[in-house]
């Protein structure tokens, strides 16, 4: 079976230009053989066709076809405009979607096309151009200004465009214009950034003209980095254009549905055949029709080809053409698919010309040859020579599509077999087998060239062409990693673990790899300090100031296995369960390390960059394995970190924080019996945030109560619910005892209770850190059982927002604590009298703590009663539109209130029986505080008077304004002025008054309410008044009256014009109740407000009706007398018949029909007028028309229109009548 059995070869080999199209018959051409996929006509019918159509209003834009070279870029642009232009042509389009989607545009356009070649010209200068010279060709005569005369074009193509339609009044003119890429990037900046202008011009005016713009373009504009430059612009133009791009699927399908167009007779051969090979190529049965349908063409060869970058001008269509016409005459192969895949598109590229003008290129190429000249005479394995070379080609085209020809991307060993359908003869036709047989290709390669200009990158498991890669450095690693001593692996693996740990911190002794180390102690959640070393414990000279942990990671290479005694504060972590590709890595990570130190400058960075990336591996395969690969050892046990861990194992971790809890869970027991009495911490505890957990729980001691200082208040046992209770904790009853136990005047000093050890300060009891130590004592000034002095100045109960505000570090270095003084019962009486409160409560002990509480609560309320009253003063005080308090008394009102809150926020401070002790008020300060409350209540008196009369004193002043009625106003201005005395002795202001004055604003404005509803009834039609308004105003009468007023002179319309007035001012309204004024005085639904000048609306309607009655009568009678006139009727006789009839019925009856019409009031208006008549003879006729003989139906229309205007000369055309005598 030859190629040329399997497809109906129809080759694409000449190059389309636009212009052709401008040629009927050409144009028939190409829309009948381009091919559209259906998702190439849903794209043109859901973007291009929106945009060029007129008929429906859309925010229309230009449009961008976007295509390569060669793909069908201007055959598209072709048949678009040719349907544009000749509705026939959309016959002739093989898709019904575009044909149903195209009947908006099709014909219904004048085209212009062309092509842009190498020109420096203004984008502008050039289209205007060839526009002009269009139109010109069209009869439409139209220059454009020059850019310098023209502040902008858009006016100017507005402009030109009302001349085209004026000549086309149905058409759009489309715009096509191809190869606009090229034109561009030979552009200066300044020329690119005013074509861009320019575009983004004749895009704008889509939306307002019939004006369409299409242009043709090698690759998208917005996403080219060619033209970051003018990104701004770009963004202007991209606002004002759509765009179709060619995509591999469409020239996919012009591929196999033109080029190698198969029947089913032959895909079922082609189907078959391939279907023995599928097993071998990933996704090849997924995708089989794929494969079937381009064959012989392999589906990625287009993927791979649209990539491609070179800068000749790649023909996709041309080039499968050429490829396949080589092999129409050639026989399938049987035992192989037969594909041709894109490493035969290397032959083309060495073949082209402009390989020699582009460097990059011409590197390629260059390492390329010297790849396949090496294959040809050295390779070991000679069965696989063809393999290797088309591997060799396709890592060549695919290092042209990578936009960087230096970047380490390329193709896999299953991109090689499966996108270049490699086959070779074996013994097992399975895929694993040639997959094999693949990887032995390629490693051969790399073996027969010596590791020059080929990579492999371990990250994504690629091979590419490197073209810098003139030494294998690969092979000098290998080699020095063969013989890298156990020392040498060791300080290496130690590097690749401060990497793996991500530690940074610099050696606690230079060069001996110690470094302190901190570990959370998982059971208490708090930090433990110690040592992190690399080595065996007997190595590790001693570490000062000693600590609580030691942490060892061994030496995995060499004879290394530490035999000694496992103390109980050590924890040791050995690499034993790894594998040879994790020594692989450091081995090959150590050699490039050493081979950097001693190489020169550029093989340097080289070598590092190489051992960057064993290194990434190293790290990558410590993580994946962390949980099994380390053997950690204690005092008794060896397991791995998943033993340790247990559940722990299955959580996401950092390798750090594996190694960190491992230690943990090693070391608690050890922590347990060294720290038998520390708390358990409910949030974790470490040196960095140690003082911002101590601010927190003081500012839960100060008030300020928050989550976080609430856990550490609990952790230390100080906590009951959400109240402090030191009685609870351990280590608080310690304190309080301490203190009890002292004698009268003595105090409990810093060294009486803390001792210094190595680096920290801890409770000698407890063995808590400093820290913890003073927030305990600051809990017990918070209850009473102590203040603390510092540096001189005591903190009691009532100081807790200092303590609070002050710098932590002081206040762990307090310098004593001791028992508060007694509580002030004399002057507490005296509070709780002022506050309304029992004073029993307070001199009891017993009953204190309830009474405190309920000081606490009363105070509350107070202050909040004084902030009501603050924003009362500072609000609106207005009273029947004067103050109702004064600016002197204001300000005396202010102050009052100030004293009292402040005097109400100090005492809140004393919230236990401890703080009362420190009570700082006097007795006669107590009273002249409270005195504020009765001030605070007159001001309140005000303010509810204020916000019960409001209301209606808005309602009853806007009344004054509507009625404009003295005794009205004055019964108003009474009750006004008896407001205005009352708020002056607000003491006065009662609950009861307040009741009795809000009673006569409410009746004066329910008199209102009766006054307003009565009149409104009276100047405002009701619903029966309103349907004889209506009535008249659709009568027959007013009909009749209304005709009359277009009867000439005669009529007088005046008296009419009065009485239709005087009846569409009559309003009406009938919706009005007495709940819709009880918000506003004024009627919602008309608005009514009373007017001196308004006339009462009764029996008003039926004197107009009465009134147009009598004026039809007098307008009857003067249309009767003049139809009566002579010589009118003389001018009757000169009417047509339907104008004679109409005027008979009234002259024999003496009245106007029931219903006048237009055409009666036209024929009198002519009548009065008068009319003119012209006589002609036959004669006369027959000699305008045939004198000379016989005549052209156009000649006779002429002589006859000339012939009447000859007789009707100088005459009103519309009083004419023409007679034959």
């Amino acid at each position: 079976m030859k190629y040329r059995e399997l497809v109906s070869f129809d080759p694409v080999e000449s190059v389309i230009k636009l212009v052709e199209a401008d040629q009927p018959q050409e144009a028939m051409r190409l829309v009948k053989t381009y091919v559209m996929s259906d998702s190439m006509a849903k794209t043109l019918k859901d973007i291009v066709i929106p945009q060029l159509q007129f008929e429906n209003s859309f925010d229309n834009k230009g449009i961008f076809i976007v295509g390569n070279y060669g793909t069908g870029k201007s055959h598209l642009m072709s048949v678009l405009s040719a349907v544009a232009e000749d509705k026939k042509m959309l016959e002739l389009v093989n898709n019904q979607i575009f044909q149903e989607a195209a009947q908006s545009i099709a014909g219904k356009f004048e085209v212009l096309r062309f092509e842009i070649g190498t020109s420096k010209m203004d984008l502008r200068d050039l289209v205007i151009g060839h526009l002009e010279k269009d139109l010109a060709k069209r009869g439409i005569d139209y220059r454009f200004p020059s850019m310098e005369e023209a502040s902008n074009t858009k006016d100017y193509l507005l402009e030109m465009m009302a001349l085209f339609q004026e000549k086309y009044p149905d058409k759009g003119y489309l715009i096509v214009a191809d190869e606009f890429l090229d034109y561009l990037r030979g552009l200066t900046e300044q020329k690119v950034v005013l074509a861009l202008n320019f575009l983004r011009e004749i895009g704008e005016i889509s939306k307002s003209c019939r004006l369409r713009f299409i242009a043709g373009v090698q690759e998208s504009l917005f996403d080219s980095g060619q033209f970051a430059f003018v990104a701004d612009s770009l963004r202007r133009v991209r606002d004002r254009y759509e765009q179709v791009v060619i995509r591999k699927q469409d020239i996919s399908f012009v591929v196999s549905e033109r080029i190698l167009k198969k029947d089913e007779r032959q895909k079922a051969w082609i189907r078959e055949h391939l279907t023995k090979f599928s097993h071998l190529y990933s996704n090849m049965a997924d995708r089989l029709e794929d494969y079937v349908n381009l064959y012989p063409i392999h589906p990625a060869y287009i993927e791979i080809f649209e990539k491609v970058y070179i800068a000749e001008k790649r023909e996709v269509l041309k080039t499968i053409t050429h490829t396949i016409k080589k092999i129409l005459d050639k026989d399938v192969p049987e035992n192989e698919t037969g594909i041709i895949s894109y490493d035969s598109y290397w032959e083309y590229i060495k073949e082209n010309i402009s390989v020699r003008s582009d460097p990059d290129l011409r590197e390629v190429v260059e390492k390329s040859s010297v790849l396949e000249d090496l294959i040809l005479k050295s390779y070991t394995r000679p069965q696989y020579r063809p393999i290797a070379l088309r591997i060799i080609h396709a890592l060549s085209v695919h290092r042209l599509t990578t936009g960087d020809i230096n970047a380490p991307i390329g193709i896999t060993v299953d991109n090689m077999k499966d996108d270049l359908c490699i086959y070779t003869p074996m013994p097992e036709v399975e895929e694993s087998f040639l997959k094999t047989t693949v990887e032995t290709a390629v490693r051969e390669i790399l073996k027969t060239v010596s590791g020059q200009f080929i990579s492999y990158n371990r990250d994504n498991e690629q091979y590419y062409l490197d073209l810098k890669k003139d030494i294998d450095y690969d092979a000098k690693i290998q080699a020095k990693a063969d013989f890298m001593d156990d020392d040498m692996l060791n300080k290496y693996y130690y590097d690749a673990l401060l990497k793996v740990l991500n530690w940074e911190r610099p050696e606690h002794k230079t060069g001996r790899r110690i470094w302190q180390y901190e570990i959370i102690w998982e059971e208490k959640k708090v930090e433990r300090y110690g040592y992190l070393f690399f080595g065996a414990p007997n190595e590790r000279t001693t570490a000062q100031p000693p600590r609580d942990f030691y942490i060892y990671f061994l030496r995995p290479y060499g004879n290394n296995v530490y035999q000694g005694e496992i103390e109980k504060d050590e924890v040791i972590f050995e690499f034993i369960n790894r594998d040879e590709k994790v020594d692989e890595y450091i081995k090959l990570y150590a050699a490039s390390m050493e081979l950097a130190m001693v190489s020169s400058a550029d093989s340097k960075q080289t070598y590092f960059k190489k051992a960057e990336g064993y290194l990434k591996a190293i790290v990558q395969w410590i993580k994946e394995h962390v949980k099994e690969c380390f053997i950690v050892k204690t005092a008794g046990e060896q397991q791995t970190i998943q033993y340790w861990l247990k559940g722990k194992a299955a959580e996401e971790h950092t390798v750090k924080e594996f190694v960190d809890m491992t230690a943990s869970a090693c070391l608690s027991t050890y922590f347990n019996d060294k720290y038998p009495y520390y708390p358990r911490f409910y949030t974790q505890v470490t040196r960095e945030n140690m003082k911002e957990l101590f601010k927190a729980g003081l500012n839960y001691l100060a008030g300020r109560k928050n989550e976080l200082g609430a856990k550490v208040l609990d952790s230390l046992g100080l906590l009951e619910g959400d109240m402090i209770a030191p009685e609870k904790s351990i280590y608080a009853r310690r304190y309080i005892k301490l203190l009890e136990n002292l004698p009268e005047k003595h105090v409990l000093n810093r060294e009486d209770i803390l001792e210094y050890l190595s680096e920290v300060t801890l409770d000698k009891e407890f063995q808590l850190e400093d820290v913890w130590v003073t927030l305990i004592l600051c809990a017990l000034v918070y209850s009473g059982h102590a203040t603390l002095t510092i540096s001189g100045h005591t903190f009691d109960a009532t100081k807790m927002e200092e303590i609070a505000a002050a710098n932590p570090a002081d206040l762990i270095l307090f310098k004593y604590c001791q028992v508060p003084e007694g509580v002030p019962v004399k002057i507490l009486k005296k509070l709780f009298e002022g506050l309304g409160l029992p004073p029993g409560q307070i001199t009891n002990p017993n009953t204190r703590e309830a009474a405190i509480e309920k000081m606490l609560v009363r105070a509350e309320e107070l202050t909040k009663r004084v902030i009501e009253t603050q924003q009362f003063l500072i609000g609106d005080l207005a009273l029947w539109d004067k103050p109702a308090i004064d600016e002197d008394t204001k300000e005396n009102y202010k102050e009052s209130l100030k004293t009292l809150k402040d005097f109400l926020d100090a005492i809140k401070q004393y919230n236990t029986p401890a703080k009362l002790k420190n009570f700082r008020f006097s007795e006669d300060e107590v009273a002249s505080s409270l005195a504020n409350i009765e001030i605070m209540q007159e001001i309140l008196n005000i303010r509810d008077f204020k916000l019960k009369v409001d209301p209606y004193v808005s309602y009853l002043t806007r009344t004054c304004m509507i009625l404009k009625d003295d005794k009205w106003n004055q019964k108003v201005q009474k009750v006004r002025g008896e407001a205005l005395d009352k708020v002056q002795k607000p003491q006065e202001l009662t609950d009861t008054y307040i009741k009795e004055y809000v009673g006569k604003l409410q009746a004066l404005k329910k008199e209102y309410i009766s006054i307003y509803i009565k009149l409104h009834k009276k100047y405002r039609l009701d619903l029966n008044g309103d349907k004889q308004k209506q009535k008249l105003l659709e009568s027959r009468l007013k009909h009749n009256l209304d005709m009359l007023t277009c009867v000439g002179d005669l009529i007088y319309p005046k008296p009419y014009e009065k009485m239709c007035n005087r009846l569409l001012k009559l309003k009406t309204c009938f919706s009005l109740i007495e709940d819709d004024i009880n918000m506003s005085p004024l009627c919602p639904h008309c608005g009514y407000t009373p007017d001196e000048d308004e006339q009462p609306v009764f029996g008003v309607v039926e004197a107009i009706e009465k009134s147009m009655e009598e004026l039809f009568f007098q307008w009857e009678k003067i249309v009767l007398e003049i139809l009566e006139d002579e010589k009118v009727k003389e001018n009757i006789a000169l009417l047509d018949k339907p104008q004679r009839q109409a005027l008979e019925s009234i002259t024999q009856n003496q009245r106007l029909p029931d219903k006048i019409d237009s055409q009666l009031v036209s024929t009198i208006n002519i009548l009065m007028k008068g009319l003119d008549k012209v006589e002609i003879t036959t004669e006369d006729l027959v000699r305008a028309i045939f004198k000379g003989g016989p005549v052209t139906v156009s000649d006779m229309k002429q002589r006859l229109n000339d012939y009447i205007d000859e007789m009707v000369k100088g005459m009103d055309v519309d009083r004419v009548r023409i007679m034959l005598k």
